[in-house]
């Protein structure tokens, strides 16, 4: 055998070994009695795993020329068992409804301080019982409607100085980020708590400096949290690229990690940030605001309705708007990463729902039909 064919023969061997790829098995131990799943840059996918995502765009909600039908500002949803799209319009301050197949249905509520009025909504949630959840920050309440719209009854929350990014389990039981105020300090808390808001347990605490003593980064209170089917919460700050699971009693008995690289972020993404605050009359927001080098380790994550992660990072691709979702099986093991505008909000019913901007720059819902293959 000569050196040539000796060197396509022993080259063939470590690709099949995944050594030329730089392919790396996931590590799995116990730490403290916390499983940590830890996954190199480039994982190896587990095996008999359905890795190729395909979405199918189904339709596209909110960018209608009908004022009436139109989102201005979509910043939530959430989605019934019939499929329905309940939409928050931040701007409008009210919900927009569509049917399984994209049409208008209705708008619940509008801007105000009376019952079934809402101010900047930050949060939309369906109830075990089938109501409609809306979390209204300015009055400092919770607001419930009828699937149909019709108003039922609101909820104070003035004894919490805000809250934010509500998630909820099948028992009604609910996870959102505090405020808490501490002596001269801020805290952000991720909490758990019962239907009827009383404090379960702590997942997390971050400082909030006080914007009036001096610059603030964002990225440096982002929380994220989700509940899966069984009631587990899966909770990230994206300061590294961790997700700790916690059990409904609060035990931390999982943790999944992967290495990865920083993505810097520019000039331009600076600009397009600031672009998209509002203006508020008495407030220069944007002036209170810095910025680090690079972005946090993720943007988002989300679960689909077998348990599978999905983590939206900041890493783009070739074309406008193109971001990388990593994606992990349901034991927390990466199998695949798909390049896509699509940005997963809702897996529901075999679709799945993101807020994305079209080609005019305007933020719109679309809805896409997910299947698998190997």
């Amino acid at each position: 055998m000569n050196k040539k064919k000796i060197f396509y023969v022993l080259l063939s061997f470590l690709i099949a070994l995944g050594f030329v790829t730089g392919l790396e098995a996931q590590k799995v131990k116990v730490v403290n009695g916390v499983e940590v799943i830890s996954n190199p840059k480039n994982p190896k996918a587990p095996k008999d795993v359905p890795s190729k995502l395909v979405l199918k765009e189904d339709f596209t909600v909110g960018d209608s020329e009908n004022l009436d039908k139109m989102i201005s500002e979509v910043s939530f949803l959430t989605v019934d068992d019939h499929d329905n799209i309940f939409a928050v319009d931040i701007k409008e301050m009210n919900v927009k409804v569509y049917d399984s197949s994209g049409e208008y249905v209705r708008t619940i509520g509008r801007k105000g301080q009376g019952p079934g009025e809402l101010n900047i909504p930050a949060g939309i949630l369906i109830t075990p019982d089938n109501q409609l959840l809306i979390l209204d920050i300015i009055n400092r309440r919770m607001s419930y409607f009828t699937l149909e719209g019709e108003f039922i009854r609101n909820v104070s929350i003035a004894d919490k100085t805000s809250l934010a990014n509500p998630v909820m389990d099948d028992k009604g039981n609910m996870a959102a980020m505090e405020l808490v105020l501490e002596g001269k300090q801020m805290f952000f808390y991720m909490r758990k708590y019962d239907k009827d808001l009383k404090p379960l347990f702590d997942v997390n605490k971050v400082e909030f400096k006080n914007p009036l003593a001096g610059k603030m980064n964002l990225f440096d209170v982002i929380q994220i949290n989700v509940f899966d089917s069984k009631g587990n919460l899966y909770f990230g700050d994206a300061k590294d690229y961790v997700i700790k699971v916690f059990d409904p009693e609060g035990k931390h008995f999982r943790t999944i990690e992967k290495k990865y690289n920083s993505t810097k972020i520019t000039k331009e993404d600076i600009q397009q940030m600031l672009d998209a605050i509002p203006n508020v009359t008495g407030v220069n927001l944007k002036e209170m605001l810095e910025f680090p080098k690079y972005y946090p380790a993720y943007e988002s994550f989300t679960l689909d309705e077998e348990g599978r992660l999905f983590v939206r990072s900041y890493k783009k691709g070739k074309e406008k708007d193109v971001f990388f979702l990593d994606m992990f099986s349901t034991d927390g093991k990466y199998f695949s990463t798909l390049a896509t505008k699509a940005n997963p909000r809702v897996w529901k019913n075999g679709k799945m729902y993101s807020i994305e901007e079209n080609d005019d720059g305007i933020k719109v819902i679309k809805r896409y039909s997910v299947s698998w293959k190997k």
